[in-house]
């Protein structure tokens, strides 16, 4: 490479503020002073709102004190997550780096022995350092204790949250301990953690510095707090906000004492003092007046609350504008004190003691991530979505990111983007970035539109060079071009880790903007030739179509089909007996997907190549790819279309209705005068749900039939298809309606991807149940609801079903396997799958290919099912052409709920980057049905 073309190169190093020196030293600079004691005082789900100082309703005169003698740090960011904040405030370094991408499981490694951790380094300059509080790095492993990472002391707890009185984890096991021992205390945690504070400062040995990191879990959940400060705010707010202020009050107390202890050891001089919290407020505080909140990387979820106080170093009651991010804080308190780092890993974080101490902010870049990404350049901020599109704002005149202006602001979005990619190359390898470039100019490239795919004519693998490409896959010539004509084109290596990640898996996308509301049905193929050592476990070698709408920028939803039993019968097909080797090698074959967009909005989809679980073998392991493509093709002949508008049910005459309780009602006929006992298949026309009109949601939903392959009621395989006209049984009392099931879905669905078993036994067939449900007729608010996470991991909903769709198919919330993996890769294209015990069920909205819920968007979406809560379930559509989760004058609330004058609260099924059928029961779940929560 050309000398001259080092020089962009290098400044985009320097914009991303990457440090590559094989040893780094942060020097102290002028003002500063070397044996400066340092507490960090870091608040656990705390948001930009929840501080006096920002106007919260908690009374916190302490922390006001702190940001009136110290400088308040109005453009200081953490990250969406706790582990993820944790560990980049204590490595200098960006958590992807090493595996910490969203908060730390008990089962996984947590932080990695090999990084260097603030403690250590001022250890070795003659600190006594202590964590106090909490810890969630891991807790696995023989390097797992804090006491064993660089603390000399360690009291506090492990995992990510503790009940407050009795200390205990989410498992119920005690989760305290004193340098690697547990041990039971008495008393509230917030008391205990500043209580220890002041002891380890009153009791310390005088002649050495300190570096003290006191990690309080208020006001992270459970929502605990002692009853007199609950009182002092019970009556002006509800009882889950008063006890929420009181947590806040809590820990506001507890720090005014850990700032006494300083003043009364004679040390206020002598201590610089850091108060941020780790991420935004998750439920009940407030990130006002930012968007977002916790797990998400807009304002609310990352822009946090941050005051450093030094004094005689920074100027008290100032602020400074200065861009800065939690993993600063290592290096710019490094300088402060003149403690050295020597990495021989690159750092992400810098020292902005400079800019403290002069109040002058300075350009800067800084990436922020868990699943979505963000960077920001001074007043430009970019986000990246794991689903796909972008968003661009102007902080600067719109810090409440209101106004999305990717489209007017094409360049700023494409160099931010750029910059993103690059920089997110650089995290897979964790290697000098100036050959990471080098290889970022050789094989990879930004995403490029994929336009008339079916009718360019580039040759060899070109149309693929600019693939987006992630994990273990290249773009290059394929095989030796010595021996072979194989052109250029994509590469998925099965066996070679090339991201150094330990896990073998990769994929290639294009996205085209070549479908249209006027045509559903098309077909994606790929022309591709598996080598002989390429394998995969659970046929995990895929073909996957994304779906967006609003020009690419929202994502809707995904589908996902596996190719690699079509590799193995190749394989075999063309097995030569005579030499004893597969032909199959040499033998280019097209893999194809037929699908139909879900959404007439459709404008833009991903097309992707993938591969994951790898396994294979010495020599050539690869999967090539020479062309991506996509065709428009006729709907099949066995495809249904959509139902009739629900417009078109004819409306009964009212005054000839039979009121059933709650909004139900009986519609006789043939001089009928009472309500039956049951409805089933026979009247489930006569059975009436008013809306803003009447329709009968049940009729054609009430038979099914129980397949041959099928396990019948007592467990024994079906070998005949039989039909079960009675699938589904309601009758009503005082309070319920009470549906009787059989469970068993009454449209076609297609293979169970999961016929290996190897996540949780799922099996790959459907056994007939009996099960009851009760819906409320009169459904009840619930004060108390609050709405789940991004994954589920506040237990908003449980595991298990939630609901029940009018076919008698239980809904279950979006996520298998506890709460950490999204169902969406395993389901059929009914958006459904059996448990492991056989027990189908839906998950996401079942508004799929062969759903006999089909939606087109002609009207408002009719009821398709009813939470536990007794709340209905609607499908996706506000009215004609308007998505639910698009209605800006009537919009969802976080449990995907709203309300109107005819229908009342009801929750919509709504497509997006996380697809909850509900957000969490907005309800009170009624005890006859499984437990709601925990």
């Amino acid at each position: 490479m050309p000398v001259s073309n080092y020089r962009p190169i290098r400044l985009v190093c320097y914009s991303l503020v990457l440090w590559t020196a094989t040893v780094l030293t942060v020097p102290s600079i002028a003002h500063a002073e070397t044996h400066k004691n340092i507490v960090i005082l870091l608040a656990d789900d705390l948001g930009w709102g929840d501080v006096g100082f920002h106007g919260g309703v908690a009374q916190t005169p302490n922390l006001d004190a702190l940001a009136k003698d110290g400088v308040r740090l109005n453009r200081f960011y953490a990250y969406p997550a706790c582990s993820p904040a944790r560990a980049a405030m204590l490595t200098a370094r960006f958590p992807h780096r090493y595996g910490i991408v969203d908060p730390v499981r008990p089962r996984d490694e947590g932080l990695p022995a090999s990084e260097q951790l603030l403690p250590s380094a001022f250890g070795k300059a003659g600190y006594r350092t202590s964590l106090i509080g909490k810890w969630h790095l891991g807790v696995t492993g023989d390097n797992s204790d804090p006491s064993q990472r660089g603390f000399d002391q360690f009291y506090g707890f492990m995992d990510a949250s503790i009940d407050y009185f009795k200390h205990t984890g989410m498992r119920g096991q005690v989760d305290w301990k004193r340098d690697g021992r547990t041990i039971n205390e008495d008393g509230y945690s917030t008391d205990l953690l500043a209580n220890e504070a002041v002891r380890q400062i009153n009791d310390g040995d005088k002649h050495k510095p300190f570096c003290m990191v006191v990690s309080f879990n208020a006001p992270h959940s459970p929502f605990q707090a002692p009853e007199n400060l609950i009182a002092k705010y019970r009556g002006r707010l509800s009882e889950r906000e008063a006890t929420y202020a009181a947590m806040v009050d809590s820990m506001d107390q507890g720090i005014g004492r850990i700032l006494e202890a300083i003043d009364d050891n004679q040390l206020r001089e002598d201590t610089i003092v850091v108060f941020a919290s780790d991420n935004g407020a998750a439920r009940l505080g407030t990130n006002e007046p930012f968007r977002g909140q916790k797990r998400q990387v807009y304002e609310g979820g990352i822009h946090v609350p941050c005051v450093i106080r030094a004094p005689g170093l920074l100027k008290a009651g100032t602020k400074n504008e200065q861009l800065c991010a939690i993993h600063d804080l290592f290096p710019t308190l490094a300088a402060a004190t003149g403690v050295s780092i020597s990495s021989a890993k690159p750092l992400d974080g810098i020292s902005l003691w400079p800019a403290l101490v002069s109040g002058k902010a300075t350009p800067r870049t800084i990436v922020i991530a868990e699943n979505d990404h963000a960077i920001i350049r001074d007043d430009w901020k970019l986000i990246q979505f794991a689903g796909g599109g972008t968003e661009l704002f102007n902080l600067r005149t719109d810090p409440t990111e209101a106004k999305n202006v990717a489209d007017s602001e094409q360049k700023v979005a494409s160099q931010l983007l750029s910059k993103l990619t690059q920089y997110q190359v650089i995290v897979q390898t964790d290697g000098p970035a100036t050959e990471v470039f080098e290889t970022l100019v050789a094989e990879r490239a930004t995403p490029k539109v994929l336009a008339n795919t079916a009718t360019e004519d580039l040759q060899e693998g070109e149309s693929l060079a600019t693939a987006s490409i992630i994990g273990d896959a290249k773009y290059g010539v394929l095989g030796d071009p010595r021996v072979e004509s194989n052109g250029r084109g994509l590469r998925l290596l099965s066996s070679q880790d090339t991201d150094g990640n330990g896990v073998l898996a990769g994929e290639a996308s294009l996205t085209s903007n070549d479908v249209s509301p006027d045509q559903r049905w098309y077909r994606f193929y790929i022309s591709g030739l598996a080598q002989d050592n390429f394998a995969v476990d659970q046929d995990d070698l895929y073909l996957k179509v994304e779906f967006f709408q609003k020009n690419g920028t929202d994502s809707l939803d995904l589908i996902k089909e596996r190719i690699y039993p079509q590799v193995l019968q190749e394989r075999e097909d063309f097995f030569d007996k005579d030499t004893n080797e597969s032909l199959g090698h040499a033998t280019w074959r097209t893999y194809a997907m037929d699908f139909r967009t879900p959404f007439a909005e459709v404008d833009t989809v991903k097309l992707s190549v993938g591969f994951a679980n790898g396994k294979g073998q010495e020599g050539t392991s690869e999967f090539w790819v020479n062309s991506i493509n996509i065709k428009p093709i006729d709907a099949p002949a066995n495809y249904q279309a959509a139902k009739p508008n629900i417009q078109d049910f004819p409306q009964p005459d009212e005054s000839e209705l039979v009121a059933l309780g709650g909004r139900w009602y009986f519609n006789p006929k043939d001089g009928q005068r009472q309500a039956p006992k049951q409805f089933d298949y026979t009247n489930s026309d006569q059975l009436l749900y008013k809306t803003d009109r009447y329709h009968a949601p049940f009729a054609g939903n009430m038979s099914s039939w129980l397949r041959a392959g099928y396990l019948d009621f007592n467990g024994d395989e079906v070998t005949k298809d039989k039909h079960k006209p009675y699938a589904v049984i309601i009758t009503f009392t005082d309070e319920h309606l009470v549906m009787r099931s059989r469970n068993l879905p009454n449209h076609p669905t297609a293979t169970f991807p999961d016929r290996w078993r190897m996540l949780d036994g799922n099996p790959s067939y459907i056994k007939e149940q009996a099960n009851t449900w009760h819906i409320p007729l009169e459904p009840k608010r619930d004060p108390d609801a609050f709405a789940m996470d991004e994954k589920n991991s506040n237990q908003a909903l449980p595991m298990g079903a939630i609901g029940v769709a009018t076919n008698g198919v239980i809904f279950f919330n979006p996520f298998d396997h506890i709460f950490e993996t999204d169902a969406v890769w395993r389901l059929d294209r009914c958006c459904g799958h059996p448990s492991p015990r056989q027990q189908y069920h839906y998950h996401k909205y079942p508004v799929c290919v062969k759903t006999p819920w089909s939606d087109e968007g002609q009207s408002h979406s009719g009821v398709i099912g009813f939470a536990f809560d007794g709340f209905p379930v609607y499908g996706p559509y506000e009215s004609k052409g308007l998505l639910a989760k698009d209605d800006t004058k009537n919009p969802l609330n976080d449990f995907n709920l709203h309300e109107d004058a005819d229908r009342g609260p009801h929750y919509h099924v709504t497509p997006g980057e996380y697809p909850h059928i509900i957000g969490g029961y907005w309800g009170e779940i009624d005890t006859n049905n499984r437990p709601g929560r925990r």
